[in-house]
């Protein structure tokens, strides 16, 4: 599509272009190459990648007419002496603005680190990133020394640095949530920092400037200070719970709900019974938008809670563990009958042949 866009006289005059976030743009057949290079005066993209070295190839492509440039990237991996020599011929003389999106884990960082550090003349940079504990280059939490030291020299013309950097580490030494505000104090911007250690000997970081200006949250644990009374997570759109130390109970979930109004994706990682059910048969806790659920890896109090407890209206997808959603089925809750009848798709950790007909008249419309 984008090369016959590319031909007419309506793509040749474009000054912007911009593809929705959930629309990634795939690879041309040919060396990898995008289809950019008939738009001379195009000056803004905003676009979604599947792989990093995309990004090198079309800012070899734009670098030199762009303005902006916002862009989100599904994969990081090695670059080799190829891509790095198309990385050293990057030349953005006129770009001033760049956003850069990483929420898959990205396990090598550092070419991003190269690319920003080609940058120079950005005045208003946006870093929304996921760093993997996979990583073979990082032995540490990302914070405000690394930011110091590898981007920030780099962009003498920098204005406005808004970030929220997620690093995960195998094996993480235990620090204090002091040290990591302490490596900003020479950054006179307002932030905040969340440290965290799992039972499974990981452990994570996150980092963000103020306001925040991300729209997903990962790795949220009990002690993640998600309720505050500035609202700060209020944007959020896209939730992932997970804590192999602690259940998450349901006055956790109320809290989410307040917390989180305009939430519509939720995943639950979390195999801990919870030790304080509730009884009741339906809770007042209200997700109004909530449209994708992921119960994948979960205890089943979970899925009873918000199948069973929850009027949740605007459900039109559920991932699940096939066991959970048997017996889900089985026990034949009236509120969980309520919020299946409207979901669209249903996907399972196992296939359901065996159990097609009862799945079938939960889910009339999957």
């Amino acid at each position: 599509m984008i090369a016959t866009l590319g031909r007419s006289s309506l793509m040749r005059s474009l000054q912007s272009f911009e593809l929705d976030d959930n629309c990634t743009l795939a690879e041309r057949r040919t060396g990898g190459q995008l289809l950019f290079d008939r738009i001379p005066r195009l000056t803004h993209i905003r676009i979604s990648l599947w792989h990093f070295d995309q990004c090198i190839h079309l800012l070899n492509q734009l670098g030199s007419q762009l303005h902006s440039f916002i862009v989100t990237i599904g994969s990081v991996s090695k670059h080799g002496p190829i891509l790095s020599s198309k990385m050293r011929s990057i030349w953005c003389p006129n770009l001033k603005q760049m956003t850069m999106t990483i929420y898959q884990n990205c396990s090598n960082y550092e070419p991003c680190i190269s690319l920003l550090q080609r940058l120079s003349n950005v005045e208003y940079l946006t870093l929304l990133l996921a760093i993997d504990e996979d990583s073979t280059t990082l032995n540490h939490f990302i914070d405000g020394f690394v930011l110091e030291k590898n981007i920030l020299p780099y962009m003498s013309h920098l204005h406005q640095f808004s970030f929220h950097i997620r690093s995960m580490l195998k094996n993480a030494s235990h620090i204090t949530i002091d040290r990591i505000r302490q490596s900003f104090l020479r950054q006179q911007q307002p932030f905040d920092c969340v440290l965290d250690h799992f039972n499974n000997n990981s452990g994570q970081c996150q980092i963000y400037s103020l306001p925040f200006i991300g729209t997903r949250l990962d790795f949220v644990s009990n002690r993640f200070p998600l309720f505050d009374i500035n609202k700060t997570f209020s944007n959020v759109t896209t939730l992932l719970l997970f804590d192999d130390v602690k259940p998450f109970e349901s006055i956790f979930f109320e809290h989410v709900a307040r917390a989180l109004p305009r939430l519509k994706t939720l995943e639950i990682i979390n195999q801990l019974e919870q030790r304080e059910k509730t009884t009741t048969m339906k809770t007042n806790i209200n997700f109004a938008h909530l449209a994708v659920l992921i119960l994948y890896d979960i205890h089943i109090d979970y899925a009873k809670q918000f199948l069973c407890q929850m009027d949740l209206s605007s459900l039109i997808e559920l991932a699940i563990n096939k066991d959970i959603l048997l017996t889900i089925v089985a026990q034949n809750h009236p509120q969980a009958r309520d919020n299946c009848s409207r979901v669209e798709t249903l996907l399972t950790s196992k296939p359901l042949d065996e159990s097609i007909d009862p799945i079938q008249n939960f889910f009339p419309l999957a």
